[in-house]
This record gives C-alpha cells, structure tokens and sequence, in this order.
C-alpha cells in the first residue's frame, strides 16, 4: 500500500501544473524548445502511467496471494523435510532388517519307512506350531528372541519339536537352518538360539541403550507378524519403567511400552530407535477383545536387560540368578 501511494504520488508530480500561464506554442518546428517540452511531457506521462500499472498489478497479485513466494519456499522446504524423514525410515530398515529372522516352531513326524529319523520337512506331514521373530547377536550364529516363541521346543520332551530359523546373510542371500536351544529365562522371557553359521557372515544388530529412553521418541518394530517377513510398524515411547507378566507368572519390570504395532509373529523381533540401534526386545500386546488385534498398547524388553541376561544364557544356558 505504501508503494502504491508513493508511484501515485510521483505520476501527480509529473502531470504539467495547470496554473502555467505561458501559452502553448503553436510552432510546427520540431527542434522548438516547447515541443522538445510537450514530447518529454509526454513521454514522461507515459513511463507513469506504466509504472503505475505495473505497482497495481502487483498489489492485485499480492491480495490475491497474501503470502507469496514465501508460501512456496515454507511449503519447499516442508517437503524436504518431510522427505529426509522418509529417507532416514528407509535407512534404518534397509540397515537393520538383515539382521532380523523369522522363527518357525514345527512339529515334524518320523519318516514313512518307520524309523527312528526325525525330518526337518514343511509338508503335509509336518504342522507349524508357532511363528516368531528374533535377531542375530553375533557372528557366531547366535539368535536372540522370547523365550515364549520357543517355549514348546524348550520343553519338549517327545523329540518331536523343531526350530526352523530363516536369514538374510550380509549379501542379502536368504537361506535357512534348524536352530537348536543355548538357553532360556523364562522370568525375562527371553531364549538364546544357535545355528550353523560356518561358511556365512551374518549381520549382527547393533545394540544401543535402553536406560536413556525418553517417552515421545520414535521407535520401530521389525518382525514377521501372522508370517509376514521383515514387517516395520513405526510409533514412539509411549512409557517407561512397565510392568508385565512373565511366562512363568514373574514380573518384567522395567518394559518398554510402545504404540508401535506389535502383533502375532512380532515376538522376538528388535525395537529400534532413529538410529537403527536395538533398543528392546518385542514381547506382548494388549489384543482387543475377541479379535487378537493389536490395541496399540505394546511392550518390549529393554535391552539393558538383554544385555545382562543374554551372556550367561550362551555360556552357561541359564541366567545368573539360577545358577546357583
């Protein structure tokens, strides 16, 4: 407004005074004093007239888009940001999911000739008891998952349960391999795996920190859920310090609860923050009520945890406090 004023201000000052009493010539010469005056008169009049027009239609266009150009360089640059989000999620599962397994409880049969062989088949003849996830410890062949995704095989004393474990190697090749029990704790519901890694590089995750937890942070979950493999669900903190029960009827103290979907096959699969590092092991939901849906009430076992018990369970099968 104040630039129209002033532009309208300037085209007044231009316009030949009115109170001039020398009379116009009348001289056709075009060299005289007073047309060289008209002409610059008009010309003058007309680069006004043009500016003006210019400064109105920019006034126009700006009341017809109050915020102008830097509407467009906000909403630019919310679309990078927005993007850089995007790509940063790609990353991390790109990154972590190797390291992710999907775990098969089978319940197999002796073969038809009747003997004593048990075979590690999927056929008609072999039923799936269970599903679950879990995640590479190290480069050893050690897994990582909850001890209820393997509770049938831990205590399984037919000799008819097998753990099928299904990998990424570090190429990306998928393979799989029976899986055989190290150790268990039931009270923190978590279980230790081995298979034969020889010949393999494995990708192990990398673990982070569960004590720095902040409620709000953004969080994912890796898993298979209902058999689906390398499934990410995204979410944040959504507490700390939970309470849950164990299998064996203990308390978890400590939980990380998440509204990051966690459903069946969940189990056993790493939570991870915005910087790919396990920060918790996938444990339990709140289903709802006659459906087994996820309610979006979810928990994990910090790692902290993870970390203390996970030794002890490959080296001496059991965790510390039974021991003795």
């Amino acid at each position: 407004m104040v630039v129209l004023g002033c532009c309208l201000h300037s085209f007044a000052a231009l316009t030949p005074s009115k109170s001039s009493s020398a009379p116009p010539s009348h001289s056709s010469s075009c060299g005289s004093p007073c047309s060289a005056h008209l002409n610059g008169s008009v010309f003058t009049r007309r680069q006004a007239i043009l500016s003006t027009s210019s400064v109105v239609s920019l006034f126009l266009q700006l009341c017809a888009n109050p915020a102008g150009p830097s509407l467009q360089f906000a909403t630019a640059f919310e679309q990078d940001e927005f993007q850089e989000d995007e790509d940063r999620v790609v990353h991390i599962f790109q990154d972590t999911s190797p390291s992710v397994v999907f775990i098969k409880d089978l319940e197999v049969v002796k073969s038809p000739k009747g003997s004593s062989n048990v075979m590690l088949t999927e056929d008609e003849n072999t039923k799936v008891e269970g599903t679950g996830s879990g995640f590479v410890w190290d480069k050893s062949g050690h897994i990582v998952t909850n001890y209820h995704v393997v509770a049938k095989l831990a205590t399984d004393n037919s000799g008819v349960h097998r753990c099928k474990v299904f990998l990424v190697d570090n190429n990306g090749n998928s393979f799989s391999r029976e899986a055989k029990i190290i150790g268990v704790d039931p009270a923190y519901d978590l279980a230790v795996l081995k298979v034969d890694a020889e010949g393999i590089e494995l990708k192990p995750v990398i673990l982070g920190t569960s004590s720095d937890l902040r409620v709000g942070q953004s969080c994912f979950a890796i898993g298979n859920p209902y058999g689906y493999e390398h499934t990410l669900t995204t979410g944040v903190v959504s507490g700390l310090g939970r309470e849950i029960p164990s299998p064996n009827g203990s308390a978890i103290r400590g939980a990380i609860q998440t509204d990051a979907a966690i459903n069946a096959g969940n189990s056993g699969g790493p939570l991870v923050d915005s910087y790919g590092h396990v920060v918790g092991v996938n444990t339990a939901t709140f289903t709802r009520k006659g459906t087994g849906l996820s309610s979006g009430v979810n928990f994990a076992i910090p790692i902290d945890t993870v970390v203390r018990t996970v030794p002890y369970l490959i080296v001496y099968g059991t965790a510390y406090r039974d021991r003795y």
